[in-house]
């Protein structure tokens, strides 16, 4: 299928950017267009107006300071994954990174679209949380930041307001002693996840000082855990696992055609464990 009829806008700058969608607050926003073009094409979306921000200057900045990476909405994807720098920095981005689709989408698609479009199943969306990530936004009116795990509401559902955008994304640096775990499966190579574990923990003394972890399809919205409390003061051996998978008992992860939540809550389970052991081998 083809696309609804549309009205194509191509700014140049933040600014007019921010300006048409002032002026046209229901208008699509396309950045890497790994999502929303599929979705156009399908008819599953019709937006009478679509802004394109790939001319718009200033979005694709990178940069890591300090061990904090700050990464402008129109980061490619696999700009992310392959830079050492990065990985230096915040290893969790290349894991987590590396299974959002193929190379060839993560070369288009952007860390700002796959936030703001907040797929259910978008490995990105749980990094910025367990990481602890501020997320930039702008409209005409003004900035705001938001904390990553106030960010996503549910599938496709944000804080975003009307006529707001993501600009950028602030990893701050990581504790020393921190290590950083990421489990994932899907039905075949690289499809969506039907479940994934993000994980890190920080160690000192020979004992868990900090410890996240963020569940992807295991809630509407990516789930964050309490492991703080379950994990702190201990070092994470088979017993203390076993404490945190256990506390994993009353998942209900919604259902749908590939898996059923209870399917999806002993995947959460399993993948938490893997998750929680290598972070902590990797800080220990």
């Amino acid at each position: 299928m083809k696309p609804a009829p549309f009205t194509y806008h191509a700014p140049t700058s933040l600014d007019e950017a921010l300006g048409l969608l002032a002026a046209t607050p229901d208008a699509r926003v396309l950045a890497g267009g790994q999502s929303l073009v599929p979705r156009m094409r399908a008819r599953i979306e019709k937006p009478a107006v679509v802004i394109d921000l790939n001319r718009v200057a200033g979005l694709d900045g990178l940069a890591v300071d300090g061990g904090a990476v700050t990464a402008g909405a129109m980061v490619r994807q696999q700009t992310l994954v392959e830079d050492d720098a990065v990985f230096a920095a915040h290893p969790l981005i290349r894991r987590a990174g590396s299974h959002a689709g193929f190379a060839t989408t993560r070369h288009r698609g952007t860390i700002g679209g796959s936030i703001a479009f907040a797929a259910p199943w978008a490995e990105l969306s749980a990094t910025t949380i367990t990481l602890g990530a501020t997320i930039t936004v702008r409209s005409a009116s003004g900035e705001r930041r938001i904390a990553a795990g106030d960010f996503f509401l549910g599938p496709h559902e944000t804080a975003l307001q009307a006529g707001e955008l993501v600009t950028e994304v602030h990893f701050p640096a990581a504790a020393a002693g921190t290590g950083f775990g990421f489990a994932e499966t899907s039905p075949r190579y690289r499809d969506y996840a039907t479940a994934a574990a993000s994980a890190s923990i920080t160690v000192a003394g020979g004992t868990v000082a900090d410890a996240r972890l963020t569940l992807l399809r295991a809630a509407p919205a990516p789930l964050q855990v309490d492991v703080a409390s379950i994990l702190g003061g201990r070092a994470v051996d088979e017993a203390a696992i076993a404490d945190v998978v256990g506390a994993l008992a009353d998942l209900d992860p919604p259902s749908d055609i590939e898996a059923s939540g209870r399917h999806r809550a002993r995947l959460a389970r399993t993948l938490t464990a893997r998750a929680l052991a290598d972070a902590w081998e990797a800080a220990a």
